[in-house]
This record gives structure tokens, C-alpha cells and sequence, in this order.
């Protein structure tokens, strides 16, 4: 029976957690503690994510924030997770939280070199620090992420524990306390670059994961690119021989670096890669700040249209081909042929059937025909009150209507619609807000924030943000309760 369960601590390891209170429950061996947390008392606590869970234990664990939130902030899902394909990280993020195990085959986790085993690990300043404002020190989790070597707070050399984070060793649940051994003198890295580095990849690590969003991270990545060197004019091909180079050089001085080949770099962007580390060097590089990294946001239009919408605008301004070419500095055979609706297609293509070859698509009838769809579609994903609201985008629509990726690319019509209903995130959440009181009222529960946070997995930072949004709609009722309990 669990009587006593100690609070979890900022950025602790669940798994440091459960130690704690093995520590301090009076159990004379680990097999009696293990009966009382984990279904399976033979089950080898998982260090950095998590086991299935008694009832009573689950309770515990639960009682102060949501299985969603216990995932989010205490587990190392957002450094394996963050950065794989989006239906991948969601099904990984509903696995943990239903304490399966298929997350083991859907996080980019690394696999061991040579076999060598990885430890936990702590800073030595860092569990001063604990020691004086907890009277004991924990397993952080930002100290266990694979390929950092520094404290990101103290830019102090991190140290290996003799605690194995593999699965080849004996259950046991081992606090900080008990095995870290603080040197006379700590090190730390003189390195501006690789302080700068890891305190760049703590940020992205420690902001929430946005489970909603649908955008790859090679796609944004190479939007980051647009207007650089390292891209063609019309935003298509990439200079990876420069881009290389150049990234080599900027990273010179960091030591160790695995992350050096070109190759490497093309998979990134192919969405081949999901490696925290590497990414967030390659963002850094590009000069993506960790904020915009972490949010993903695509421009509202691409090099790619841009380029092509410059030259139709200069082609009906009178200028010809070649002089558009020379104004934008391209190839005039590239211009011609999207002057010409040629890019990209057999030149046999024809407008006149006659002449034989393929028959151009009617754009605009086609763009007509789909907006009703677009119009339904929307209503829908709006929610009616009941099914939870989706945030209206191009690319939510296109999966709906079941159409390949830009597959309203030459739908105007049904572009603007859809950009009239794009909201902010902040708005977004407002009315996702508002459908969890609903909610959450019709089924004859009380309304309290606790209830709120487990249906819509919302932080309390999203949802102040979002409270100047309440009143864009129409729900006065719903709003005058939400607005009490803030």
C-alpha cells in the first residue's frame, strides 16, 4: 500500500521520482516496492520513459498533473520524439501515455556504439544547487541528453554516474543521492560556441512538443533557406556543396562533432534524420531562433510560388521572357517554360487536343467544383460543439478531402476560404478552450481547471494566453465560467 509519495521536482526524471520514494518508504528490498508500482514486479524500470503502472501507483503519480503532462515535462519523449514525422510522434506520445510499449519503435532513439553503455548523469553544481533548496539532489532530465556533455544553466562538464540507462542490468530504482560524488573542483567548457550550442538545444528540449502540427521538419528546415545562397532562384534545388561548407566552418571549434558529413545534412532535409542534436545545429546555423524552431510555422508563400507569381506579374506588365530573366537574374529556359505552363511537364503537353498529347486541366472549373467541399470541410473540422475542434490549415483540409500534399495548389477559390478561416495558435486555443467547458458541463461534471488541462492537454501559459480570444465568440455563458476559474 502506498501511504506516502513525494512530489516531483522541476525537469525530474519520473524514474527519479519512483526512486525517491522507494528511498524513503521503509521497503526491505526492491521486489515489495516493485509489487506496489508496476504491473509486472520483474519489469526493469525504464529510465528515461515509462513503465505500466499499478492503479494505486498510477493514482499517485496522477495526482498532481495529467499522465499528458507526466510525459511532456518528465520523460525524454520531446528529445526523441520532437523531430520525427508527425503521425509517428503522435502515436509515440499515445503510447507512453497509455503506458504501452510501442514507443520503443517509433522514437528516433540512437542506438549504443560499439556497445558501449550509456549512464545517467549529473552537474556538480547543479546538485549543490538542489541540495540547498530541496535538501537533496535528482535525476534532471536535461542532463541526459545524448550528445550533450555540458550543463546548459552552469556550461559545467557533465558526470557519469555508475547508474546504466539500458535494459542488461538488474531492477533497481537508484537515487541521485545515493550515488553522485561531487568533485573538489568542477571543469567547465570554455567553448562560446558549444555553450551557445547546448543552451540552444535546453530551450528547444524544455518547450512542449505541438502534437497538432502536420508540417515535417526537412520542409521547414528547407523554408529556412529561402532567400539565402544556398537555394536556387526559383527556391527548388538546394547547394549542399555550400551549404556544407559552410556549416563545417561554422562548427569548427565544437568538439567531437559526428555531424560532418554532407550526406548527413541531405537527410535532414529528405526527413531521414530526427536527431535533436543535429537539428538544432543545423537550425542555429540557418539563424532560426529556438522559439521559431519549436514552432514550425511555413511562409504564407513558398520561393517557389513567389518566383513564379513575380513572373507572371512581369509578363503581363509587357516585358518578354528574356528580359524577365535578366530582371531576376534566372535562366531564361526556366522562365519561359513556367511563363508557359511547361515547368515540369512533357513538352508534347497541350492546350489543344488535336495537336495530341495530354489535355490541360480545367483549373478553375475543378477550382469551383471543390469549393462546397472545402466550405463542408471546414464547418466540420470547426466542430459543432461536440467532436473537438481541429486548427483550420491548407494542409488539415487537403487530408480531409483526402488529396495529395498541395493538392490545392492551383485552387485559389478554395485557398481564400481557407485563409479566411486561419486562425493564431492563441485563437485556436480559445475556441478549443471553450469546447472543453462544454464539455465537460454537459456531462455533468464540475468545471475546474485540473479537468480543462487533462481534455485539451493545454499548459496554464496557453491558456492565459489565450483569454483576450474568449470573446470573439459567442458563448458569453461559457466565457463567464472559464473566466472565474482563472
Amino acid at each position: 500500500m502506498i501511504s506516502y509519495f513525494p512530489s516531483i521536482y522541476p525537469d525530474e526524471l519520473l524514474y527519479s521520482q519512483l526512486a525517491r520514494y522507494y528511498a524513503k518508504s521503509g521497503y526491505l528490498a526492491y521486489t515489495f516496492a516493485a509489487e506496489d508500482l508496476f504491473q509486472s514486479k520483474t519489469v526493469r524500470p525504464d529510465i528515461e520513459f515509462l513503465n505500466a503502472y499499478t492503479p494505486e501507483a498510477l493514482q499517485m503519480i496522477t495526482r498532481t498533473m495529467p499522465m499528458t503532462d507526466i510525459v511532456m515535462y518528465h520523460t525524454m519523449f520531446p528529445y526523441y520524439g520532437r523531430f520525427i514525422p508527425p503521425e509517428r510522434r503522435r502515436q509515440a506520445f499515445d503510447s507512453l501515455v497509455n503506458m504501452g510499449t510501442e514507443y520503443h519503435n517509433l522514437l528516433s532513439i540512437p542506438k549504443r556504439k560499439d556497445r558501449i553503455s550509456r549512464h545517467l548523469r549529473y552537474c556538480p553544481e547543479c546538485v549543490k544547487e538542489d541540495r540547498q533548496k530541496y535538501g537533496e539532489t535528482y535525476w534532471h532530465r536535461v542532463h541526459q541528453m545524448v550528445g550533450v556533455n555540458i550543463c546548459p544553466r552552469h556550461h559545467c562538464h557533465l558526470i557519469e554516474s555508475d547508474i546504466v540507462t539500458s535494459s542488461n542490468v538488474s531492477p533497481s530504482l537508484i537515487t541521485a543521492e545515493e550515488v553522485v560524488k561531487i568533485p573538489k573542483e568542477s571543469t567547465y567548457s570554455d567553448n562560446d560556441l558549444e555553450c551557445h550550442l547546448v543552451e540552444y538545444i535546453a530551450e528547444v528540449f524544455q518547450s512542449d512538443v505541438d502534437l497538432q502540427s502536420n508540417i515535417s521538419t526537412g520542409r521547414y528546415l528547407h523554408s529556412c533557406l529561402e532567400g539565402t545562397k544556398y537555394l536556387s532562384k526559383r527556391g527548388e534545388q538546394r547547394n549542399m556543396s555550400l551549404l556544407h561548407a559552410d556549416f563545417m566552418e561554422f562548427y569548427k571549434t565544437f568538439p567531437n562533432n559526428e555531424f560532418n558529413q554532407q550526406w548527413q545534412l541531405g537527410k535532414v532535409f529528405s526527413n531521414d534524420r530526427h536527431n535533436t542534436l543535429e537539428i538544432c545545429m543545423l537550425a542555429m546555423f540557418l539563424g532560426v531562433s529556438a522559439h521559431d524552431l519549436v514552432r514550425m510555422e511555413l511562409p504564407e508563400k513558398s520561393q517557389i510560388e513567389a518566383f513564379e507569381e513575380s513572373i507572371r506579374d512581369l509578363h503581363a506588365e509587357g516585358l518578354n521572357y528574356r528580359q524577365i530573366a535578366n530582371r531576376l537574374n534566372a535562366s531564361y529556359d526556366v522562365v519561359k517554360s513556367i511563363g508557359e505552363g511547361l515547368y515540369g511537364t512533357y513538352h508534347y503537353f497541350s492546350a489543344n487536343p488535336k495537336k495530341g498529347g495530354a489535355k490541360r486541366s480545367d483549373w478553375s472549373s475543378i477550382d469551383a467544383a471543390t469549393l462546397p467541399l472545402v466550405k463542408n470541410a471546414i464547418c466540420k473540422l470547426q466542430g459543432d460543439g461536440i467532436s473537438r475542434p481541429v486548427k483550420i490549415s491548407i494542409g488539415t483540409i487537403e487530408r480531409y478531402l483526402q488529396l495529395p500534399k498541395n493538392g490545392l495548389r492551383n485552387y485559389p477559390m478554395c485557398r481564400a476560404e481557407i485563409q479566411k478561416h486561419t486562425e493564431s495558435q492563441e485563437q485556436y486555443w480559445a475556441r478549443e478552450l471553450i469546447w472543453a467547458a462544454k464539455t465537460i458541463m454537459n456531462s455533468g461534471q464540475p468545471l475546474h481547471l485540473t479537468a480543462i488541462k487533462k481534455i485539451t492537454n493545454m499548459r496554464s501559459a496557453y491558456i492565459t494566453a489565450c483569454i483576450h480570444y474568449l470573446d470573439m465568440y459567442d458563448d458569453a455563458q461559457i466565457v463567464a465560467q472559464i473566466r472565474k476559474l482563472l
